[in-house]
């Protein structure tokens, strides 16, 4: 999910021959909704809509039962701190 435009999207999606499909929360709304939603910027700055980056925990019943989330895009979350906390979470 991005908040690019279906057609910036699809010039993504033609260009990396991608076949599974992407959403587009242009409005904001979906990143609001969930919490992720980077205030820093305002509406009509380039970056407005982008969320905080993180990574969202999955049951199998396709619940969200964890989340981690940093507030810069030049923090990370390494693989294995990720790794951990998914297996804690869904135990």
């Amino acid at each position: 999910m991005t908040y690019d435009a279906p057609e910036l999207q699809q010039a993504f999606v033609d260009a990396g021959d991608i076949t599974y499909p992407f959403i587009s929360d242009v409005d904001t709304a979906t990143m609001t909704a969930l919490g992720i939603l980077n205030e820093q910027y305002e509406p009509g700055e380039p970056a407005y809509g982008i969320p905080h980056p993180g990574v969202f925990v999955v049951n199998t019943d396709n619940e969200i039962v964890g989340k981690i989330f940093v507030e810069s895009f030049r923090e990370r979350v390494d693989g294995e701190g990720t790794l951990r906390y998914a297996l804690e979470v869904l135990e």
